[in-house]
């Protein structure tokens, strides 16, 4: 499945790099799973919503099943963060923005942790009573 994966990203100059994450990583991965996929957009390139979707279904159809894309410079602090700790880079035509975008996402998580660490013990409180 990565190779498949892999080859729809190469076709595609706009992809600068590629990571999966989720149950496709930790092993945790049933029949039915969708895979967990997130990628950097290279330079100048974007892409908008329609664009987003035919990727997907592109993806969808390399893997034969569900595909979750994520689109890392979109993505909350927490979940970008996670990915690179737990995630697995797949493809890397910019090896440069890889390594940039993964030491944004731990400086951004770093500063928006204690928000995330006080959420927690609000739900945990209101959870518990309190």
């Amino acid at each position: 499945m990565i190779e498949q994966l892999r080859s729809v990203f190469e076709a595609d100059p706009r992809i600068a790099y590629a990571l999966i994450f989720g149950s496709s990583v930790t092993g945790k991965a049933h029949a039915g799973s969708d895979v967990d996929v997130a990628i950097g957009i290279a330079g100048p390139h974007q892409l908008d919503t329609m664009e987003l979707g035919a990727l997907a279904s592109r993806l969808e159809a390399a893997a034969g099943r569900r595909v979750d894309l994520v689109l890392l410079d979109e993505a909350p602090p927490g979940l970008a963060y996670r990915t690179f700790r737990d995630g697995r880079a797949i493809f890397t035509r910019d090896p440069v923005a890889l390594k940039t975008r993964r030491a944004r996402a731990i400086l951004e998580y770093l500063d928006f942790r204690p928000v995330e660490e006080l959420c927690a013990r609000g739900v945990l409180a209101a959870r518990d009573g309190r």
